[in-house]
């Protein structure tokens, strides 16, 4: 993004001040006006112990008011928003300047919205400011940006400081996403191919009896393939967590496709006792587009349904064109709670206890933004159940 443009979201951020009185949903929402931002920052832009904690931390640091606006950053913050200076900044909340996806969200801004109560940035401000001393937690930040939706892991510490009459909090963010996607990786990897090779293993041992039947040899190929489809799936995601993956975008043949989703999950492990329908009608203009990211995509959607459904229900996949557009949708009985709702595009959230889950329905978002130019969606209500979708761009 160029500073001009930049500037001009930073103005439209700032042209929203809010009253006092103005409702929250979390954090207040109170702001101080420019003029009285400008008077802090040229209070403490020259003191000596800002300028040594900004030069000597690690990582991207902010100070801010006691109204959670930007008074002074690090140039490891600045450089992140390929910022010229604090004028680029100045006054907004963190999750503004960072472009958060929910900072627009609230009726104050960044910190006022129903999702910033997950927010560990915010958080640990709140907590600083109570003086409950320095303050860890975690913060998952989904920014907007030109090519789509990016996603940051951050360690936040918080900690009050007092500069002459002003009450300020000194946030330094260090970024753990590095750590965090190789941990949720391996332990989804880890995961899965665990489940699939004790089926390997136990059709193995009932060949090796003598039991060669045309059901244990017809399995075990099923879980071999399996197993190689998954090492391809993260290698898939790997590539495009790096950038390194290149779209081939061709003609989908939804006949094969369809055959595929039914065949793939016939021996799903959450497919027990529920029904897979499969809806891609004839008639439909057949997308171009990169079909090995396509069934990526659909399957994590399948798996999440299947997981999310009860015995004897049932997961439809669809395929039409809407609006111009191709879409598929996978729909599924279940509902998503709000608070879930809220977080479920975020890298490394789960609602599951065990490890090798969270990294899903991020996945999904990122492979179609970045390379199919695409758009993944959903629905949810406690009548209608839950739909996801994948709208393709009109070819």
């Amino acid at each position: 993004m160029d500073s001009g443009s930049k500037r001009d979201d930073v103005n439209e951020a700032r042209a929203t001040d809010l009253p006092a009185a103005q409702a929250t949903f979390f954090a207040p929402a109170e702001r101080k006006p420019p003029a009285v931002v400008a008077a802090q920052i040229t209070q403490i832009v020259d003191h000596p112990v800002v300028k040594t904690m900004l030069q000597a931390f690690c990582g991207q640091v902010l100070v801010l008011n006691r109204e959670r606006q930007i008074l002074a950053a690090s140039r490891e913050f600045r450089e992140a928003l390929h910022a010229v200076g604090i004028d680029d900044f100045a006054g907004l909340r963190p999750g503004e300047a960072l472009q958060c996806d929910h900072a627009g969200e609230g009726p104050g801004g960044c910190g006022t919205s129903l999702a910033c109560r997950h927010c560990g940035a915010v958080m640990a401000i709140l907590a600083a400011q109570c003086s409950l001393g320095p303050i860890h937690d975690e913060c998952w930040i989904t920014m907007r940006r030109e090519q789509g939706h990016a996603s940051i892991e951050l360690r936040a510490k918080a900690t009050s400081l007092r500069i002459a009459d002003l009450d300020l909090v000194v946030l330094a963010m260090q970024d753990i996403g590095d750590q965090k996607r190789r941990g949720v990786l391996e332990q989804s990897f880890l995961h899965d191919a665990r489940n699939l090779l004790g089926g390997v293993i136990t059709w193995s041992e009932i060949i090796a009896g003598g039991d060669a039947s045309d059901e244990a040899t017809s399995s075990l190929k099923h879980l071999v393939l399996q197993l190689r489809d998954l090492v391809s799936q993260h290698n898939l995601l790997a590539r495009a967590e790096k950038g390194d993956l290149v779209a081939q975008k061709v003609p989908i043949n939804l006949s094969d496709l369809a055959a595929a989703m039914s065949a793939g999950f016939a021996g799903h492990p959450h497919g027990h006792d529920k029904r897979l329908v499969v809806r891609f009608g004839s008639e439909a203009r057949a997308p171009v587009t990169d079909e090995t990211i396509v069934r990526r995509i659909l399957a994590n959607m399948l798996s999440n349904a299947f997981e999310a459904t009860s015995a004897g229900g049932t997961v439809t996949v669809s395929y039409d064109v809407h609006a111009g557009c191709p879409r598929f949708s996978v729909h599924n009985p279940g509902f998503i709670p709000d608070d879930v709702a809220r977080r479920i595009f975020q890298r490394s959230f789960t609602t599951k206890t065990e490890p090798g889950h969270g990294i899903g329905t991020y996945s999904m978002r990122l492979l179609a933004e970045r390379y199919l130019d695409a758009e993944v969606t959903f629905e949810t209500t406690p009548t209608e159940g839950t739909t996801f979708y994948l709208k393709l761009p009109n070819a």
